[in-house]
């Protein structure tokens, strides 16, 4: 069976993974002992930049100053009384069911974009370096998260189509073209 192949599949790449030696550390015992201590310091934050590949290293408090602060603009976010996980995942299910039950999808593909753990999508900041006192992007992040696999299948479904609508732009970093555009 399809199910049983992908199985066999499984253990035997997770049987060689196992069995692979990690290569030679390139970095000190006194590297692993500084990155161990800066790791164990609560009072900085360690995180990549909005752009580039480029490690931050900020003060706690003031991360988590920033954050606050962008999360009090009212015009952009807004305090639920109550977390909406279960009534996404009700919502998602009526939604379903009827392409189950006419056969548009499988019963794999239903268990599939149905999630079983409930994770609440969080969010974090990356700080933007390249502007003038450093705020913060927004970033939420949404693995395992209610509409999380159902994204990851849409995706697939829509990628051949991308650059085929007269209504594509690719992104050419003109942002001056793009808000014309827009």
């Amino acid at each position: 069976t399809k199910k049983g192949h992908k199985s066999e599949l499984r253990n035997a790449i997770a049987g060689i993974l196992k069995s692979a030696k990690l290569p030679h550390s390139n970095i000190t015992k006194q590297e692993t002992k500084a990155i161990k201590s800066l790791k164990q310091d609560n009072s900085i934050t360690i995180l990549p930049a909005d752009r580039g590949r480029t490690t931050v290293i900020m003060d706690t408090d003031t991360y988590e100053q920033q954050l606050t602060n962008m999360l009090q603009d009212r015009n952009t976010y807004k305090i639920l009384k109550k977390d909406p996980t279960q009534q996404k995942k009700r919502t998602l299910k009526t939604l379903l069911k009827p392409l189950l039950e006419t056969n548009k999808i499988t019963q794999e593909a239903y268990n599939h974009l149905i999630p079983t753990p409930n994770v609440t999508p969080w969010i974090y900041g990356t700080p933007k370096i390249h502007k003038k006192d450093t705020p913060l992007r927004p970033v939420v992040d949404s693995i395992r998260s209610v509409t999380y696999n159902l994204s990851k299948a849409l995706v697939e479904i829509i990628k051949p189509l991308l650059g085929t609508s007269q209504h594509h732009y690719p992104h050419s970093g003109n942002d001056t073209l793009m808000t014309s555009w827009k």
